[in-house]
């Protein structure tokens, strides 16, 4: 019988015949690596000369994960580091739905403690609960609400920070769908290409409003009465305050519990949300005095609205100027989704679990382990456990990439 790997490696291997992968720019200065079926770990520190140069390698190789660098380099294939000789790089953004707090991941998400063996639902902890290893494994799957959630935090990247804060162009900024559960973004202009680590890093703590200070944007104490922000203002006090205007209309007095402010003082907020909300709309603003409502509360209400505001992106993916990236149009190898550029129109509408689908003709039989519900090109599968079934082949591929499944001898 085939296995699991020889039957991913012929899919896979049909895929790249059938399939021409563009090319990234400046494909002669990148480093390319690979993961591969028959190869232990990455191989890496590859190079091409040329678009028909890369295909014929993914045609020979089916390679499981294909990756390019973010970097240019003048030796792109020299196995040391600093015999490449860095030119630049881009400017990447990582946003993972797995960094991304979302209610629906305790319904489908677990972790265990490798140490202690400790495990639960919902979004891994950076310890374990229990014993305090760092140790933890997670146990993810793709799910509907958690890629919107991804996806609206890739257009708030865009639209807030990259064009509106720092001034790049639509045509500067290149999308790409991970093939798992979030988006990268590029980009590519010549103001970022030289840019240091601690420069990418001021970047990032910017757009994750690390450090913010309330006091230094005038929006704590006298200061926020004197002078209170404008819905149109630029930068992170606009964004406070359209942000504060957004909370205040939708928040319940529940939700302003939430954030440790007393009962009554949250229903004198829930009561008085049109006079705050007319008082932000008014140009100039005026903040809105209301008896018993301190600076404090304000000041608990102001950070929380930087929290939502800011993104969700890894620092350490944007802070590496060598970091090798998912290659646009390549497989993922831990769902056998297709790694898929997009225009920035083509964002709003595109669905993951349709879009970026690769196999879809056919069925296979197979023995899961255990599986969540799962949507795949509209349909719900599962839950599953210790079940024999038989399934579309996108499905049965995604969940034998996982590890949650495996090939059924049907003779």
């Amino acid at each position: 019988m085939v296995g699991e790997a020889d039957f991913l490696k012929g899919l896979f291997s049909r895929y790249y015949r059938k399939n021409w992968i563009s090319a990234p720019s400046g494909i002669e200065f990148r480093e390319f690596g690979f993961v591969l079926f028959d190869v232990e770990g990455m191989v890496r520190h590859l190079s091409f000369k040329s678009e028909h140069e890369l295909n014929m390698f993914l045609r020979s190789k089916a390679p499981l994960h294909s990756y390019f660098s973010s970097a240019y380099y003048r030796f792109p294939g020299a196995e040391d580091m600093d015999a490449k000789e860095w030119i630049g790089a881009d400017l990447v953004f990582d946003i993972d739905a797995d960094h991304i707090p979302t209610p629906c991941k305790d319904e489908h998400d677990r972790w265990v403690c490798l140490d202690c063996g400790y495990s639960s639902t919902g979004m891994a902890p950076e310890s374990c609960l229990k014993c305090g290893s760092k140790r933890v494994k997670a146990e993810t799957w793709l799910c509907e609400q958690c890629l919107e959630v991804a996806k609206s935090e890739a257009f708030k990247l865009i639209d807030e920070f990259l064009v509106s804060d720092f001034g790049f162009s639509h045509d500067e900024i290149s999308i790409n769908f991970s093939g798992h559960r979030g988006y990268h973004v590029h980009v590519r202009s010549d103001v970022v290409r030289e840019l240091s680590q601690d420069a990418r890093r001021e970047l990032t703590d910017y757009i994750k409003g690390i450090g913010f200070s309330p006091q230094v944007h005038g929006l704590a104490g006298k200061l926020l009465m004197e002078n209170p922000p404008d819905l149109a203002d630029p930068g992170w006090r606009g964004r406070v305050a359209r942000g504060l205007y957004d909370f205040v209309y939708k928040a319940d007095v529940e939700d302003y519990r939430r954030l440790s402010i007393r009962g009554s003082v949250a229903r004198k907020l829930v009561e008085n949300k049109n006079l705050i909300l007319r008082g932000l709309e008014r140009t100039p603003p005026l903040w809105p005095s209301i008896k018993g409502v301190s600076s404090k509360t304000w000041l608990k209400i102001i950070r929380y609205v930087v929290e939502i505001q800011a993104v969700h992106i890894d620092e350490r993916v944007t802070t590496d100027i060598k970091r090798l990236m998912r290659l646009p149009g390549s497989l993922h190898g831990k769902t056998g989704f297709r790694v898929k550029a997009l225009t920035y129109s083509e964002l709003e509408k595109f669905d993951p679990l349709s879009d970026a689908v690769a196999f879809t003709k056919g069925e296979v039989k197979v023995y899961v382990e255990r599986c969540p519900e799962i949507f795949i090109c509209g349909q719900a599968y599962g839950p599953y456990r210790s079940a024999e079934v038989e399934l579309p082949i996108s499905v049965a591929v995604y969940l034998i990439c996982k590890g949650a499944a495996r090939l059924v001898d049907e003779e």
